[in-house]
Protein backbone atom coordinates (compact mmCIF):
# COMPACT_ATOMS: atom_id res chain seq x y z
CA UNK A 1 0.00 0.00 0.00
CA UNK A 2 1.30 3.34 -0.21
CA UNK A 3 1.61 6.54 1.94
CA UNK A 4 -2.54 7.29 2.13
CA UNK A 5 -4.06 3.95 2.33
CA UNK A 6 -6.92 2.62 -0.10
CA UNK A 7 -9.53 4.47 2.27
CA UNK A 8 -8.23 7.43 2.67
CA UNK A 9 -7.98 7.62 -1.18
CA UNK A 10 -12.22 6.62 -1.15
CA UNK A 11 -14.96 7.39 -2.35
CA UNK A 12 -13.43 7.52 -6.19
CA UNK A 13 -15.83 7.67 -9.79
CA UNK A 14 -14.05 4.59 -11.58
CA UNK A 15 -15.25 4.41 -14.86
CA UNK A 16 -14.47 0.45 -16.47
CA UNK A 17 -13.92 -0.42 -20.05
CA UNK A 18 -14.27 -4.28 -20.32
CA UNK A 19 -14.61 -4.89 -24.26
CA UNK A 20 -16.77 -7.48 -25.54
CA UNK A 21 -19.27 -8.77 -22.07
CA UNK A 22 -20.83 -11.60 -24.56
CA UNK A 23 -22.67 -13.35 -25.53
CA UNK A 24 -21.90 -16.56 -23.67
CA UNK A 25 -17.86 -17.49 -23.94
CA UNK A 26 -17.28 -14.57 -26.62
CA UNK A 27 -16.71 -12.33 -23.35
CA UNK A 28 -13.76 -14.48 -22.90
CA UNK A 29 -11.31 -14.11 -19.50
CA UNK A 30 -11.16 -10.33 -20.18
CA UNK A 31 -14.92 -9.94 -19.35
CA UNK A 32 -14.79 -11.80 -16.14
CA UNK A 33 -11.45 -10.16 -15.12
CA UNK A 34 -13.35 -6.63 -15.27
CA UNK A 35 -16.42 -7.99 -13.71
CA UNK A 36 -14.40 -9.22 -11.00
CA UNK A 37 -12.44 -5.78 -10.60
CA UNK A 38 -15.46 -3.88 -10.69
CA UNK A 39 -17.26 -5.90 -7.73
CA UNK A 40 -14.70 -6.07 -5.15
CA UNK A 41 -13.35 -1.97 -6.03
CA UNK A 42 -17.23 -1.52 -4.81
CA UNK A 43 -17.04 -3.56 -1.76
CA UNK A 44 -13.62 -1.55 -0.91
CA UNK A 45 -16.52 1.54 -1.67
CA UNK A 46 -15.45 3.16 -4.80
CA UNK A 47 -18.59 4.19 -7.38
CA UNK A 48 -18.17 1.61 -10.38
CA UNK A 49 -19.37 1.44 -13.79
CA UNK A 50 -18.39 -1.29 -15.46
CA UNK A 51 -19.06 -1.04 -19.76
CA UNK A 52 -19.19 -3.86 -22.47
CA UNK A 53 -20.32 -4.33 -25.72
CA UNK A 54 -22.75 -7.44 -27.22
CA UNK A 55 -23.32 -8.82 -30.56
CA UNK A 56 -27.17 -8.98 -30.48
CA UNK A 57 -29.70 -7.37 -28.24
CA UNK A 58 -27.99 -6.97 -24.89
CA UNK A 59 -29.33 -9.06 -21.63
CA UNK A 60 -32.01 -6.63 -19.26
CA UNK A 61 -29.43 -4.90 -16.97
CA UNK A 62 -30.13 -6.09 -13.03
CA UNK A 63 -31.05 -3.87 -10.61
CA UNK A 64 -27.95 -4.58 -8.34
CA UNK A 65 -25.06 -4.53 -11.16
CA UNK A 66 -22.80 -1.46 -11.76
CA UNK A 67 -22.76 -3.14 -15.81
CA UNK A 68 -23.78 -0.87 -18.58
CA UNK A 69 -24.15 -3.42 -22.11
CA UNK A 70 -24.45 -1.95 -25.09
CA UNK A 71 -24.86 -3.56 -28.53
CA UNK A 72 -22.15 -4.03 -30.60
CA UNK A 73 -22.06 -5.81 -34.59
CA UNK A 74 -18.88 -6.53 -36.83
CA UNK A 75 -17.60 -3.95 -39.01
CA UNK A 76 -18.06 -5.82 -42.23
CA UNK A 77 -19.29 -9.51 -43.15
CA UNK A 78 -16.95 -12.08 -42.25
CA UNK A 79 -15.30 -10.01 -39.47
CA UNK A 80 -13.69 -11.73 -36.78
CA UNK A 81 -15.78 -11.75 -33.46
CA UNK A 82 -12.96 -9.79 -31.80
CA UNK A 83 -13.46 -6.63 -33.89
CA UNK A 84 -16.78 -5.02 -32.56
CA UNK A 85 -17.95 -1.63 -33.57
CA UNK A 86 -20.00 0.19 -31.20
CA UNK A 87 -20.46 3.69 -31.71
CA UNK A 88 -23.00 4.00 -28.79
CA UNK A 89 -20.50 2.52 -26.06
CA UNK A 90 -17.81 4.52 -27.31
CA UNK A 91 -19.52 7.64 -27.26
CA UNK A 92 -21.09 6.44 -23.41
CA UNK A 93 -17.13 6.10 -22.50
CA UNK A 94 -16.27 9.45 -23.71
CA UNK A 95 -19.06 11.37 -21.87
CA UNK A 96 -18.76 9.35 -18.63
CA UNK A 97 -15.30 9.03 -18.82
CA UNK A 98 -14.58 13.01 -18.56
CA UNK A 99 -16.80 12.91 -15.20
CA UNK A 100 -14.97 9.89 -13.75
CA UNK A 101 -11.86 10.29 -11.94
CA UNK A 102 -10.44 7.24 -13.12
CA UNK A 103 -10.44 5.05 -16.09
CA UNK A 104 -9.26 1.91 -16.35
CA UNK A 105 -9.34 0.12 -19.95
CA UNK A 106 -8.98 -3.46 -20.88
CA UNK A 107 -7.41 -2.56 -23.80
CA UNK A 108 -7.20 -4.81 -27.26
CA UNK A 109 -6.32 -4.31 -30.74
CA UNK A 110 -10.44 -3.94 -31.35
CA UNK A 111 -12.06 -1.12 -31.89
CA UNK A 112 -14.47 -0.48 -29.29
CA UNK A 113 -11.35 -0.30 -26.38
CA UNK A 114 -9.04 1.09 -29.01
CA UNK A 115 -11.62 4.60 -30.01
CA UNK A 116 -12.55 4.80 -26.57
CA UNK A 117 -8.38 4.83 -25.71
CA UNK A 118 -7.92 7.76 -28.26
CA UNK A 119 -11.03 9.53 -27.61
CA UNK A 120 -10.08 9.80 -23.54
CA UNK A 121 -6.21 10.63 -24.68
CA UNK A 122 -8.02 13.99 -25.38
CA UNK A 123 -9.62 14.44 -22.05
CA UNK A 124 -7.87 15.54 -18.95
CA UNK A 125 -9.48 12.17 -17.15
CA UNK A 126 -6.20 9.88 -15.92
CA UNK A 127 -5.85 6.74 -18.09
CA UNK A 128 -5.13 2.72 -16.38
CA UNK A 129 -4.96 0.29 -19.41
CA UNK A 130 -4.65 -3.27 -18.64
CA UNK A 131 -3.98 -5.87 -21.68
CA UNK A 132 -4.23 -9.36 -20.29
CA UNK A 133 -0.65 -10.37 -22.19
CA UNK A 134 -2.57 -10.09 -25.60
CA UNK A 135 -0.80 -7.05 -26.86
CA UNK A 136 2.92 -7.43 -28.84
CA UNK A 137 4.23 -6.26 -32.19
CA UNK A 138 2.19 -6.59 -34.94
CA UNK A 139 3.32 -9.49 -37.19
CA UNK A 140 0.48 -8.99 -39.73
CA UNK A 141 0.14 -6.42 -42.67
CA UNK A 142 -3.60 -5.64 -41.24
CA UNK A 143 -2.37 -5.41 -37.56
CA UNK A 144 0.62 -2.87 -38.65
CA UNK A 145 -1.87 -1.01 -40.92
CA UNK A 146 -4.25 -1.04 -37.98
CA UNK A 147 -1.18 0.05 -35.45
CA UNK A 148 -0.25 2.69 -37.68
CA UNK A 149 -3.60 4.63 -38.37
CA UNK A 150 -5.49 3.70 -35.30
CA UNK A 151 -3.31 1.61 -31.96
CA UNK A 152 -0.38 3.85 -31.93
CA UNK A 153 -2.70 6.69 -30.80
CA UNK A 154 -4.10 4.73 -28.28
CA UNK A 155 -1.55 3.55 -26.17
CA UNK A 156 -0.57 6.98 -25.44
CA UNK A 157 -3.20 7.89 -23.20
CA UNK A 158 -2.57 5.49 -20.22
CA UNK A 159 -0.82 7.11 -17.81
CA UNK A 160 0.46 3.07 -16.22
CA UNK A 161 -0.08 -0.14 -17.60
CA UNK A 162 -0.98 -2.99 -15.65
CA UNK A 163 0.68 -5.54 -16.74
CA UNK A 164 0.98 -9.60 -15.53
CA UNK A 165 3.83 -11.34 -16.41
CA UNK A 166 7.35 -9.83 -17.86
CA UNK A 167 6.92 -11.27 -21.05
CA UNK A 168 3.73 -8.81 -21.63
CA UNK A 169 6.18 -6.16 -20.16
CA UNK A 170 8.28 -7.01 -23.22
CA UNK A 171 5.63 -6.93 -25.70
CA UNK A 172 4.79 -3.75 -24.85
CA UNK A 173 8.21 -2.23 -24.68
CA UNK A 174 8.33 -3.84 -28.60
CA UNK A 175 5.11 -1.40 -29.42
CA UNK A 176 6.85 1.76 -27.39
CA UNK A 177 5.25 1.60 -23.91
CA UNK A 178 8.40 2.60 -21.38
CA UNK A 179 8.70 0.17 -18.44
CA UNK A 180 8.56 3.11 -15.91
CA UNK A 181 4.88 3.74 -16.98
CA UNK A 182 4.28 -0.34 -16.06
CA UNK A 183 3.09 -1.59 -12.73
CA UNK A 184 2.69 -5.55 -11.79
CA UNK A 185 -0.47 -7.26 -10.81
CA UNK A 186 -1.94 -10.76 -10.72
CA UNK A 187 -5.45 -11.70 -11.78
CA UNK A 188 -7.52 -12.70 -9.00
CA UNK A 189 -10.96 -13.95 -7.82
CA UNK A 190 -13.98 -13.61 -5.09
CA UNK A 191 -15.09 -15.84 -2.63
CA UNK A 192 -15.65 -18.74 -4.86
CA UNK A 193 -18.81 -20.17 -2.72
CA UNK A 194 -17.75 -23.53 -3.59
CA UNK A 195 -15.02 -26.21 -1.66
CA UNK A 196 -13.55 -28.96 -3.39
CA UNK A 197 -14.53 -32.73 -2.08
CA UNK A 198 -12.36 -35.68 -3.25
CA UNK A 199 -14.79 -37.51 -5.57
CA UNK A 200 -15.57 -41.06 -5.24
CA UNK A 201 -15.12 -41.88 -8.60
CA UNK A 202 -11.85 -40.44 -10.29
CA UNK A 203 -12.86 -37.76 -12.51
CA UNK A 204 -10.88 -35.40 -14.54
CA UNK A 205 -11.82 -31.91 -15.62
CA UNK A 206 -10.76 -30.20 -18.95
CA UNK A 207 -12.92 -26.78 -18.65
CA UNK A 208 -12.03 -23.99 -21.12
CA UNK A 209 -12.29 -23.09 -24.82
CA UNK A 210 -12.00 -26.07 -27.37
CA UNK A 211 -9.20 -24.01 -29.05
CA UNK A 212 -5.91 -25.22 -30.55
CA UNK A 213 -4.00 -23.03 -28.17
CA UNK A 214 -5.82 -24.91 -25.30
CA UNK A 215 -5.08 -28.29 -26.75
CA UNK A 216 -8.05 -30.47 -25.82
CA UNK A 217 -7.05 -32.69 -27.72
CA UNK A 218 -3.83 -33.17 -25.80
CA UNK A 219 -6.03 -34.26 -22.86
CA UNK A 220 -8.27 -36.34 -24.57
CA UNK A 221 -5.19 -38.93 -25.47
CA UNK A 222 -3.70 -38.56 -22.34
CA UNK A 223 -7.04 -39.89 -20.89
CA UNK A 224 -7.23 -42.99 -23.64
CA UNK A 225 -3.52 -43.65 -22.70
CA UNK A 226 -4.55 -43.65 -18.96
CA UNK A 227 -7.74 -45.73 -19.29
CA UNK A 228 -5.80 -48.08 -21.61
CA UNK A 229 -3.45 -48.88 -18.48
CA UNK A 230 -6.31 -50.02 -16.51
CA UNK A 231 -7.78 -46.64 -15.20
CA UNK A 232 -11.65 -46.43 -14.20
CA UNK A 233 -11.48 -42.41 -14.33
CA UNK A 234 -13.97 -40.55 -16.17
CA UNK A 235 -13.18 -37.38 -17.77
CA UNK A 236 -14.84 -33.86 -18.96
CA UNK A 237 -14.44 -32.12 -22.07
CA UNK A 238 -16.41 -29.03 -21.12
CA UNK A 239 -16.33 -25.65 -23.37
CA UNK A 240 -17.59 -23.74 -26.55
CA UNK A 241 -15.98 -25.10 -29.44
CA UNK A 242 -13.41 -22.81 -31.04
CA UNK A 243 -12.14 -25.16 -33.55
CA UNK A 244 -11.10 -28.57 -31.74
CA UNK A 245 -14.37 -30.03 -31.09
CA UNK A 246 -14.99 -32.23 -34.04
CA UNK A 247 -11.02 -33.35 -33.28
CA UNK A 248 -11.60 -34.37 -29.74
CA UNK A 249 -15.10 -36.06 -31.03
CA UNK A 250 -12.93 -38.35 -33.57
CA UNK A 251 -10.27 -39.27 -30.40
CA UNK A 252 -13.70 -40.51 -28.28
CA UNK A 253 -15.13 -41.79 -31.14
CA UNK A 254 -11.76 -44.42 -32.06
CA UNK A 255 -10.86 -44.91 -28.36
CA UNK A 256 -13.03 -47.60 -27.21
CA UNK A 257 -13.69 -45.87 -24.28
CA UNK A 258 -16.47 -43.91 -25.26
CA UNK A 259 -18.67 -44.30 -21.96
CA UNK A 260 -16.00 -42.55 -20.01
CA UNK A 261 -16.17 -39.35 -21.77
CA UNK A 262 -18.63 -36.40 -20.93
CA UNK A 263 -18.86 -33.60 -23.06
CA UNK A 264 -21.42 -30.84 -22.15
CA UNK A 265 -20.62 -28.42 -23.87
CA UNK A 266 -20.34 -24.86 -22.50
CA UNK A 267 -20.84 -24.12 -19.09
CA UNK A 268 -21.98 -21.19 -16.90
CA UNK A 269 -19.58 -19.81 -14.53
CA UNK A 270 -21.57 -21.29 -11.01
CA UNK A 271 -21.47 -24.81 -13.16
CA UNK A 272 -17.78 -24.14 -13.85
CA UNK A 273 -17.45 -23.89 -9.75
CA UNK A 274 -19.87 -26.73 -9.29
CA UNK A 275 -17.57 -29.02 -11.27
CA UNK A 276 -14.14 -27.61 -10.07
CA UNK A 277 -15.62 -28.84 -6.79
CA UNK A 278 -16.12 -32.28 -8.09
CA UNK A 279 -13.43 -33.07 -10.15
CA UNK A 280 -10.38 -35.38 -8.98
CA UNK A 281 -8.34 -32.33 -10.60
CA UNK A 282 -8.24 -29.57 -13.52
CA UNK A 283 -6.30 -30.12 -16.49
CA UNK A 284 -5.02 -27.76 -18.46
CA UNK A 285 -2.02 -28.35 -21.13
CA UNK A 286 -2.38 -25.01 -22.69
CA UNK A 287 0.63 -23.64 -25.20
CA UNK A 288 1.80 -19.93 -24.17
CA UNK A 289 -1.05 -19.28 -21.72
CA UNK A 290 -0.52 -16.47 -20.10
CA UNK A 291 -2.89 -16.29 -16.88
CA UNK A 292 -6.02 -18.80 -16.78
CA UNK A 293 -8.88 -17.73 -15.05
CA UNK A 294 -10.27 -21.39 -14.53
CA UNK A 295 -6.68 -22.12 -12.39
CA UNK A 296 -6.96 -19.43 -10.39
CA UNK A 297 -10.83 -20.36 -9.65
CA UNK A 298 -9.90 -24.03 -9.27
CA UNK A 299 -7.34 -22.77 -6.60
CA UNK A 300 -9.80 -20.77 -4.99
CA UNK A 301 -12.14 -23.97 -4.85
CA UNK A 302 -9.01 -25.70 -3.77
CA UNK A 303 -9.40 -28.33 -6.80
CA UNK A 304 -6.11 -30.17 -7.43
CA UNK A 305 -4.38 -29.22 -10.37
CA UNK A 306 -2.37 -30.04 -13.53
CA UNK A 307 -1.28 -28.17 -15.81
CA UNK A 308 1.37 -27.12 -18.33
CA UNK A 309 4.87 -25.67 -17.74
CA UNK A 310 4.22 -23.11 -20.49
CA UNK A 311 1.30 -21.08 -18.58
CA UNK A 312 1.97 -18.17 -16.82
CA UNK A 313 1.17 -19.66 -13.19
CA UNK A 314 3.21 -22.16 -13.29
CA UNK A 315 6.24 -20.37 -11.69
CA UNK A 316 3.82 -19.18 -8.82
CA UNK A 317 2.05 -22.59 -8.15
CA UNK A 318 5.19 -25.04 -8.49
CA UNK A 319 7.24 -22.85 -5.93
CA UNK A 320 4.17 -23.48 -3.48
CA UNK A 321 3.94 -26.94 -4.51
CA UNK A 322 0.38 -26.46 -5.04
CA UNK A 323 -0.03 -27.91 -8.72
CA UNK A 324 1.64 -30.68 -10.95
CA UNK A 325 3.62 -28.98 -13.81
CA UNK A 326 3.86 -31.23 -16.95
CA UNK A 327 5.24 -30.43 -20.41
CA UNK A 328 2.45 -29.80 -22.85
CA UNK A 329 2.41 -33.04 -24.45
CA UNK A 330 0.55 -36.45 -24.00
CA UNK A 331 2.87 -38.48 -22.17
CA UNK A 332 3.49 -36.01 -19.39
CA UNK A 333 -0.09 -35.15 -19.00
CA UNK A 334 -0.94 -39.02 -18.71
CA UNK A 335 1.91 -39.50 -16.10
CA UNK A 336 1.02 -36.63 -14.18
CA UNK A 337 -3.09 -38.07 -14.06
CA UNK A 338 -1.99 -41.23 -13.13
CA UNK A 339 -0.26 -39.74 -10.16
CA UNK A 340 -2.73 -37.69 -9.13
CA UNK A 341 -5.48 -40.84 -9.07
CA UNK A 342 -3.31 -42.97 -7.73
CA UNK A 343 -2.24 -40.85 -4.28
CA UNK A 344 -5.07 -39.32 -2.21
CA UNK A 345 -2.38 -37.71 0.16
CA UNK A 346 -1.02 -35.81 -3.56
CA UNK A 347 -4.61 -34.80 -3.70
CA UNK A 348 -5.44 -33.28 -0.64
CA UNK A 349 -2.00 -31.33 -0.50
CA UNK A 350 -2.09 -29.92 -3.73
CA UNK A 351 -6.23 -28.78 -2.41
CA UNK A 352 -4.70 -27.32 0.82
CA UNK A 353 -1.93 -25.66 -0.76
CA UNK A 354 -3.67 -24.26 -3.63
CA UNK A 355 -6.64 -22.41 -1.49
CA UNK A 356 -3.27 -20.97 0.57
CA UNK A 357 -1.70 -19.52 -2.49
CA UNK A 358 -5.28 -18.48 -3.40
CA UNK A 359 -5.55 -16.64 -0.43
CA UNK A 360 -2.38 -14.72 -0.50
CA UNK A 361 -1.87 -13.88 -3.96
CA UNK A 362 -5.32 -14.21 -6.04
CA UNK A 363 -8.11 -12.42 -3.63
CA UNK A 364 -10.68 -9.85 -5.04
CA UNK A 365 -9.95 -8.01 -1.88
CA UNK A 366 -5.96 -7.55 -2.17
CA UNK A 367 -6.02 -6.70 -5.81
CA UNK A 368 -8.97 -4.07 -5.37
CA UNK A 369 -6.57 -2.44 -3.10
CA UNK A 370 -3.51 -2.48 -4.78
CA UNK A 371 -5.76 -0.98 -7.84
CA UNK A 372 -6.93 1.92 -5.80
CA UNK A 373 -3.10 2.40 -5.12
CA UNK A 374 -2.12 2.96 -9.18
CA UNK A 375 -5.25 5.21 -9.45
CA UNK A 376 -4.05 7.12 -6.90
CA UNK A 377 -0.98 7.23 -8.71
CA UNK A 378 -2.28 7.94 -12.43
CA UNK A 379 -4.25 11.17 -10.37
CA UNK A 380 -1.40 12.39 -8.81
CA UNK A 381 0.94 12.47 -11.74
CA UNK A 382 -1.90 14.38 -13.52
CA UNK A 383 -1.78 17.04 -11.00
CA UNK A 384 1.77 17.36 -11.27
Amino acid sequence: MSELSAPARLPLNVLQVGGLAGPGALAGGVWAVARMQSAALARLGATVELVGGWYGIPPAARPESCEKIFRVRRPYRGARLKLPIGVGMVRYVWNQGRQADIVQLHLCRDFITTLSAVLLGRAAVPVIAQAHGMLAAPASRSLRLFDSLIFSRAIRAPRLWLTLTEAEERNLESLGVPRTRMRRVVNATGNPGAEWEDPEEATFLFVSRLAPRKQPTVFVAAAIALLREGSQARFVVAGPDQGELGAVRALIDASGFKDRFELPGELTESEVRKALARATAVVLPARHEPYPMVIIEAAGVGTPIILTSECGLSASLAQAEAAVIAEPVVSEFKSAMAAVEADAGLRHGLSKRARELHSRLWSAESLAERLIDFYAEAIDAGRS
